[in-house]
C-alpha cells in the first residue's frame, strides 16, 4: 500500500506546476511631484535631498532587487502612487499585470507586480473607532485556470 501511495505522490509531483510569491517593502518610494501628502523627508528638491539623482538611484536599486528576486507575484508596500508602480512595470517588462490601492489622504499605498493574470482587486478597510490603518489589498489571480487570492498589507 505504501508503494502505491509513493507512486501516486511521485506522479502528482511530476505534474505539479509551481509559481513563486514574495513580498518587498520598498521603504517609501516617492516621486518628484509635490502633492502635499508626502512625508517631509520626501518633499522634492528641499534640504532633505529627495531629488532626481536620489530618485533614480532608488528606482535603479529597486529594479535590480526585483530582478534578483525574480518571482511570479511580488507584493509591494510603501509606494506613493499608481504612476510609480506603472513606472516599475514599464522598466520590468517580464511583469505584465499590476494592482495598486491607497487611501486618498494617505502618503503611501500597496500593490502587486505579477507575471500571472490578475482577475480583480478588493480593498479591505482596516478601521477602528479613532484611527484608520492601511488597507489590505485582496487580489484574485488566475493561474492554469485556477483562481486564488493573495492579500497584501
Amino acid at each position: 500500500m505504501s508503494k502505491i501511495f509513493l507512486l501516486f505522490l511521485f506522479v502528482i509531483i511530476l505534474n505539479a506546476k509551481t509559481f513563486s510569491i514574495a513580498t518587498y517593502n520598498v521603504e517609501n518610494l516617492f516621486d518628484l511631484n509635490k502633492d502635499d501628502n508626502e512625508y517631509s523627508e520626501f518633499i522634492p528638491n528641499t534640504p532633505s535631498k529627495w531629488n532626481e539623482t536620489n530618485f533614480n538611484i532608488k528606482i535603479n536599486n529597486l529594479i535590480k532587487v526585483i530582478k534578483d528576486i525574480n518571482v511570479d507575484i511580488l507584493a509591494l508596500q510603501e509606494i506613493e502612487n499608481r504612476e510609480l508602480i506603472q513606472l516599475l512595470l514599464k522598466k520590468l517588462p517580464e511583469y505584465k499585470y499590476y494592482s495598486f490601492i491607497k487611501y486618498p489622504d494617505s502618503a503611501i499605498g500597496i500593490g502587486f507586480l505579477s507575471k500571472i493574470k490578475i482577475k480583480e482587486n478588493t480593498n479591505l478597510d482596516v478601521k477602528f473607532r479613532t484611527k484608520q490603518f492601511r488597507p489590505i489589498l485582496e487580489t484574485t489571480f488566475i493561474y492554469e485556470n485556477i483562481e486564488f487570492k493573495v492579500f497584501n498589507n
